[in-house]
């Protein structure tokens, strides 16, 4: 038997965390990674075998019963619903607040370990562009919300061709979020929120995520300009010396010639036109790389997004609790006993060690929200009997596994 402080009389852990608190595998991937383990309790691995079903089907509902009104409420102002009466959508949607909606989507992205992005690591992002992105320009004031969330920062891995290599492929290590979900509201239309969610994006391209105008680069501004200075010179040029000619033979007075004026404005026309279907044919050759770009990342829209993020929740929320478990009863098994204040330090410690062990990398561990579950859940339950027959009653804050 142990013992374990309440977590509520607990002392927060006062060194901040450097890591994300995302843990990178499906509960069943966590399960099979410690089966793989040769260090592993069989007998603390069989008793989380015992208990997960129980865990996954208190964490269903407790996530369905906090977010229901959420995923009910959303229906109305989501872009992509089929509504036959207009009106009375519109109607319907204008008595949502979208304030409550984006905070409630938010604690859930919360719960499924994301973060939110600060307006300066949107700002860096819209000031550059990796060689697989496209540069584009963000006006702010079309959105009345904007925020941007994200989680698993890692190292992916690209391959480009650069000219000082010949051209040849080379792979290049660029930082990227492993999932970003974007929630924002454009200023017109109004009343509808827009949820979109991705994955493996590049720090430097979570801009391209954003309805925006494509900014032309230099290269293919001077593609566009030079051939066609060029050409517009050559023309007039070419008329000027056939009006010579001309002039020379007595045809035509070049200076009166009103013809002449009018065939140099013809071909500016024509260039002008030239001009704009070439800016346009570039533009568009941009939104293909956008699209080509975000084809493979694109995990879901709308109301899908909410829907995967309740799924993500329940996933993080059972791996955390199949973990605590697990080490808490593999403590129980060594004999250990917690002690107060400290322990929680020590758990949280023990977990972080195993995930690293388990090869999961570097994870900020949740203790307090964990204990706080499996409290809820009745599977950490308060010694009583034990205190009772020592003299002192039932001290608040004493916890042991549940029997049965």
């Amino acid at each position: 038997m142990f013992v374990v402080r309440n977590v509520a009389s607990a002392v927060c852990i006062s060194m901040q965390a450097k890591e994300e608190s995302f843990i990178p595998v499906h509960p069943n991937e966590f399960q099979a990674a410690l089966e793989r383990s040769a260090q592993t309790d069989q007998n603390a691995l069989e008793f989380v075998r015992s208990i997960k079903a129980h865990l996954a089907s208190k964490i269903h509902h407790r996530i369905h019963e906090r977010f229901k009104r959420l995923i009910e409420g959303y229906t109305f102002v989501d872009p992509d619903r089929e509504s036959a009466d207009a009106e009375l959508a519109a109607t319907i949607a204008s008595e949502v607040s979208n304030n409550e909606l984006i905070e409630a989507t938010e604690d859930l992205l919360l719960l499924a370990n994301y973060h939110r992005l600060t307006p300066s690591q949107i700002y860096q992002a819209l000031r550059t562009a990796t060689s697989w992105g496209v540069s584009l320009k963000i006006r702010f004031s079309d959105y009345k919300r904007l925020r941007v969330y994200a989680r698993g920062d890692a190292l992916g891995h690209r391959v480009a061709r650069r000219w000082y290599r010949l051209f040849r492929k080379s792979e290049f290590s660029v930082p990227i979020y492993r999932q970003l979900v974007v929630a924002f509201e454009r200023s017109s239309p109004s009343g509808q929120l827009h949820l979109r969610m991705l994955k493996n994006i590049p720090h430097a391209d979570v801009d391209m995520l954003l309805p925006g105008s494509i900014k032309i680069t230099w290269l293919d501004q001077g593609k566009i300009g030079i051939p066609t200075l060029w050409g517009f010179s050559m023309t007039v040029t070419r008329l000027i010396r056939s009006m010579w000619i001309l002039a020379l033979l007595g045809a035509v007075e070049i200076f009166r010639a009103v013809w002449m004026y009018i065939a140099v404005g013809i071909a500016a026309v024509l260039y002008s036109i030239k001009v704009f279907f070439s800016y346009r044919h570039a533009r568009n050759r941009q939104l293909l790389n956008v699209a080509q770009s975000l084809y493979f990342q694109t995990l879901s829209n709308n109301k899908g997004v909410l829907l995967r993020l309740q799924d993500e929740a329940e996933q993080q929320s059972l791996s955390q609790a199949m973990l605590l478990v697990y080490v808490l009863k593999n403590w129980e098994n060594q004999g250990a006993r917690l002690r107060p204040l400290d322990s929680i330090e020590s758990l949280d410690l023990a977990c972080e060690e195993l995930l690293d062990k388990l090869g999961f990398g570097k994870i900020d561990f949740d203790i307090q929200a964990s204990i706080r579950f499996l409290l809820e859940a009745r599977v950490l339950q308060p010694i009583q009997e034990q205190e009772e027959l020592q003299g002192r009653g039932k001290e608040n804050g004493i916890w042991e596994f549940a029997k049965g």
